[in-house]
């Protein structure tokens, strides 16, 4: 039976890499190549102009530039506004805590797409199109981080936190220099899935990066396509160059996550 569960497992590994690799081998086709009948599944004429096409674009610096300004100010935005609210739900004690508590997580039970027209119409009666600031403000204020967060600085003994103000620091200093340190699993984990969400999103920054200046790198990819011709060659080899941040970010934080994804699975 265990032997049955690797065998399911490696294959199912195998089936989730086969568009991986169908977009890596596209990647090095010549654009008449791929659009061709019958389409090869092995490069017959194996090129890295589509790579050269996709850097020389004159918006790819612009939109490779936006993704990482966004995606990096959200995802530190983010472990800093969440994690102080999951340490005053987790160790604060106030009139109407848990209540105030449930109510945030009711918003993981909220589809995105109902708040999408409500957040831009917000958005644009602030002025705040075709920045940043719009592209950033509306996802700071997520659930998922402050329940993660929240749940881990749980198991952080109170004794702890005791000691530190019988030592004399201040509430400030107890998250600082304690629970932020203690919370580094949570906190990798959450600056994965933060960092990815943004760095992949696709619908907020078309609706609200209306100028060609303030696209975002998949924005900016899906424009390579047209309704008479799509040069698919360009757009895998573009894909490929967008998922490099993500792999270094994951490989860079992989301990954290996983540390982060099985805190509290085990009893000691």
């Amino acid at each position: 039976m265990r032997k049955l569960r690797y065998l399911l497992s490696g294959g199912l590994a195998v089936a989730s890499l086969v568009p991986f690799v169908f977009m890596l081998l596209i990647s090095f086709e010549h654009h008449r190549v791929v659009t061709g009948n019958p389409l090869h599944w092995i490069p017959t004429e194996p090129t890295l102009s589509t790579y050269g096409d996709v850097l020389r674009l004159s918006g790819f610096p612009h939109w490779l530039l936006n993704s990482t300004i966004v995606a990096v100010v959200a995802t530190l935005a983010v472990l800093w506004i969440q994690s102080m609210a999951a340490y005053a739900f987790a160790r604060k004690r106030f009139v109407g805590r848990e209540a105030l508590f449930y109510l945030v997580l009711a918003g993981l039970m909220v589809p995105g797409s109902m708040t999408l027209i409500p957040q831009f119409l917000i958005v644009g009666e602030f002025g705040l199109l075709n920045s940043y600031a719009g592209l950033i403000l509306p996802t700071l204020a997520g659930p998922l981080g402050v329940f993660l967060l929240r749940q881990y600085m749980l198991g952080i003994p109170q004794s702890l936190l005791d000691a530190a103000r019988i030592d004399g620091c201040r509430e400030f200093a107890v998250y600082w220099r304690i629970v932020l340190p203690l919370s580094l699993p949570a906190l990798g984990t959450l600056a994965i899935i933060t960092f990815t969400a943004h760095w992949r999103e696709f619908l907020w920054p078309l609706l609200v990066a209306t100028d060609d200046s303030m696209k975002t790198l998949p924005v900016g990819l899906a424009s390579l396509s047209s309704q008479f011709n799509t040069d698919y060659g360009a757009q895998m080899a573009g894909a490929l160059l967008s998922l490099l941040p993500v792999i270094v970010v994951f490989l860079s934080l992989q301990r954290y996550f996983i540390r982060g994804l099985t805190a509290g699975a085990l009893k000691e």
